[in-house]
């Protein structure tokens, strides 16, 4: 009897045990890879739970009530598996960590020291990107509240990853369901499409995908991007995938593959896995066989601390506690900039002993890896944002983390100046080098004209471009949304949403603006950036009669005088 109960016991343990690791895979899906740390804590887990279940089900007499002591052995040799591993694993990080490696840890990231003026490119100003990721996630969820039949469905993601489409700067996010329920009502179409947000002039719109999303992280089972990449590369190490599109605005996930080193301390790139989000098809591709298309190999983080580690771990270890002879760190912050066909991640470079003073500038591409270092002494980038709002503080606006750009060899820090709506106001242009000298205007132009003018350049012989292509005329037509009025250079000028697109409008346009409300019509013709050019009709008043109007008062005002 004592036989049969213990057998019973035993392939209870075994079936609870195989449900409870099934289900844990399934959830949250190791690599089975011996590199793979999260697998070794799956590993772990399984024994500390087989030995504790051994303990509590398998083992106990229950006609007399007491615990078999062959039976107490097993369960403590499964638990002390376990906790075996767990002391490698944590001795071989320790053995591994810069205290014994510095070096290694230093010599992960290859930087190459270059001449600022010579080689930092200079910035085409017509495709700089001014939007931060705040602005573009407003834009992004104010153009999906315009379009009823998906707002009540579907939600934007929180991604916003940035990426260039046909060299221009966009921010991308899919669509997700916005509950279990719209996800049971939508399953079979998919997510209808994604949001795309120009980084340069701000418009936003969504892209419908025709054949609809099947593959997402909103999605839930075997089509959940995470899942779907785990099941067709059980053994690839791999983090989140980030959602891309390509030239053609076809959407993928993008997975970066990595190899551990330094026992488990650092994840190198070792390629991609591309999937698209359409059909679930992937394909793994070596970093040397990436499509041109992806943007995003590397990660801001990895790189950051690859920097990190750079800058501290030259001179060993002690040194980067003790004497800190020459240890660098990067500054809090950073921005990307749109290189060519690719993606570049810029940071600062401070010492340890912070004195919000930057020594210098990394550059690197998120694809290549490739990593340039700049030694210029400037202003960190906060105090350069504090700086440019500082010469507006009665705006009290708030400043964009800035992107750096070369102007005539020289570095610059462009940001932009946001209201409390979240609207962009001005730009400013603050000197690296002497960042008292800033430069503010509501046209990006100007503000490099000013420069220009204090430099002693004719702005008109430097070639500072629009978008490429002919300028196209916006016609609109609708209910305003919401509206507000700030004051630039001395004019007064009204920021008003419509249909999504936020459009600016000189008051000298209408003399009705003042009274232009939530609710109202308006009619009128716009630039593609949405500077209204012309109003032509104030909830059906035609802008003609105001004008005559008021010419026939200033006439008659003359006569009088």
């Amino acid at each position: 009897m004592n036989k049969k109960r213990k057998r019973q016991a035993l392939v209870m343990i075994a079936a609870i045990l195989l449900l409870i690791a099934g289900i844990g895979y399934y959830i949250f899906l190791p690599a089975i890879n011996i590199g793979s740390i999260e697998m070794w804590i799956f590993i772990i887990s399984v024994f500390v739970l087989f030995g504790a279940l051994q303990l509590l089900i398998g083992y106990k007499d229950y006609n007399k009530g007491q615990i078999k002591k062959k039976n107490i052995k097993t369960g403590s040799i499964s638990v002390g598996i376990g906790v075996l591993i767990v002391v490698v694993i944590m001795g071989g990080y320790f053995l591994n960590s810069p205290v014994f490696r510095a070096q290694s840890y230093a010599e992960l990231i290859n930087v190459e020291e270059k001449d600022f003026a010579e080689d930092f490119p200079e910035n085409d100003i017509s495709g700089i990107p001014l939007m931060d990721r705040d602005t573009a996630t407003r834009l992004g969820e104010r153009q999906l509240g315009s379009v009823s039949e998906l707002v009540s469905q579907f939600v934007p993601a929180q991604d916003y990853i940035q990426i260039n489409i046909e060299d221009v700067p966009y921010r991308v996010t899919p669509l997700e369901y916005s509950s279990f329920f719209r996800w049971l009502n939508n399953r079979s179409e998919g997510v209808p499409g994604y949001i795309r947000v120009n980084m340069v002039d701000g418009n936003a719109e969504i892209v419908d995908v025709e054949e609809g999303i099947k593959y997402s992280d909103s999605e839930l089972f075997g089509r959940n991007v995470t899942r779907h990449l785990r099941f067709s590369y059980p053994t690839a190490i791999f983090d989140s995938p980030s959602f891309e599109v390509d030239d053609n605005g076809h959407p993928y996930y993008v997975a970066t593959t990595y190899q551990t080193r330094l026992f488990f301390n650092y994840k190198e790139p070792t390629g991609v896995i591309t999937l698209d989000a359409v059909t679930g098809e992937t394909e793994r591709y070596d970093l040397d066989e990436s499509p041109q298309w992806i943007d995003r190999v590397y990660s801001s983080d990895l790189i950051l601390s690859q920097l990190n580690d750079y800058g501290q771990y030259q001179d060993g270890y002690w040194n980067s506690i003790i004497g800190q002879q020459g240890v660098t760190r990067t500054t809090d912050g950073y921005n990307y900039l749109s290189i060519a066909e690719d993606i570049y991640m810029y940071t600062g470079a401070t010492s340890v002993n912070s004195d919000a003073s930057n020594i210098g500038f990394h550059l690197v591409n998120l694809r290549t890896k490739e990593a340039e270092y700049f030694p210029v002494v400037s202003a960190d980038e906060f105090s350069a944002m504090e700086s440019a709002v500082g010469s507006v503080q009665q705006m009290r606006y708030e400043s964009t983390f800035p992107i750096l750009i070369n102007l005539e060899g020289n570095p610059y820090y462009l940001s932009s100046l946001k209201d409390d709506s979240g609207l962009v106001r001005l730009y400013a242009l603050v000197d690296a080098q002497n960042y008292q000298t800033v430069y503010t205007d509501n046209d990006i132009e100007q503000v490099i004209a000013q420069l220009y003018a204090d430099l002693g350049i004719d702005s008109e012989e430097v070639d500072i471009e629009e978008i490429e292509g002919e300028e196209e005329v916006v016609e609109f037509s609708g209910q305003v949304d919401q509206i507000s009025q700030a004051v630039v250079s001395g004019d007064t000028v009204y920021y008003f949403m419509l249909d999504g697109e936020i459009y600016k409008a000189n008051i000298s346009l209408h003399d009705q603006l003042p009274f232009v409300e939530e609710g109202t019509t308006l009619e009128g013709i716009a630039d593609e950036a949405y500077n209204v050019e012309e109003i032509t009709s104030i909830e059906g008043q035609e802008a003609t009669e105001n004008t005559e109007d008021a010419e026939n008062a200033e006439n008659t005002d003359d006569s009088e005088e």
